[in-house]
């Protein structure tokens, strides 16, 4: 498949028209034509706008290697937001963490790191939060009949998630 071929295979996938896709990237419908069709070169100046535009993969765009598309945060949140179910809210929260400076990011962890410590060292607010963890976490028991079967598993869970918090509560 040659660069031109990638071109049009490009503009499909994106489902847009040749006058929508050259208005995107400065050519004219008539040059677009010429492209996809092998009359017209590619120029460099083409294939950076393309790219840029459509977050194209350069490399593929060249020589049809890697993937079509580049992946962006926004793709990649995306598709953990389908596979973990996630909320907007969720969403804008992994989506604001990864866009934060790493020097940003590193106040937040030493935050969420404090507030673990402290959770977790202070009985008190250890029982509070094990025991509303426990309250979220029993309709789905209940509503398997009372089988605590997967009580366990939710509680090696929730030690992982907590290191700190295991043998608090005698599992």
């Amino acid at each position: 498949m040659t660069i031109n071929e990638r071109v049009k295979m490009a503009r499909k996938a994106l489902n847009l028209t040749q006058i929508e896709f050259g208005d995107k990237v400065g050519i004219s419908q008539g040059h677009l034509t010429s492209i996809e069709s092998g009359k017209r070169t590619v120029t460099d100046k083409s294939v950076i706008a393309i790219c840029a535009t459509f977050s194209i993969n350069e490399e593929w765009l060249r020589t049809g290697t890697g993937e079509m598309f580049i992946a962006s945060d926004s793709t990649i949140v995306s598709q953990l937001s389908s596979e973990y179910g996630l909320d907007a809210f969720e969403k804008v929260l992994i989506e604001g963490f990864l866009k934060m400076k790493p020097e940003e990011r590193a106040v937040i962890k030493t935050y969420v790191r404090n507030l673990i410590d402290t959770l977790t060292t202070d009985e008190t607010a250890y029982k509070e939060f094990r025991a509303e963890y426990d309250r979220e976490h029993a309709l789905p028991f209940a509503a398997r009949g009372g089988d605590t079967s997967g009580l366990a598993e939710a509680a090696e869970r929730f030690n992982s998630t907590f290191p700190a918090a295991e043998n608090k509560d005698g599992m």
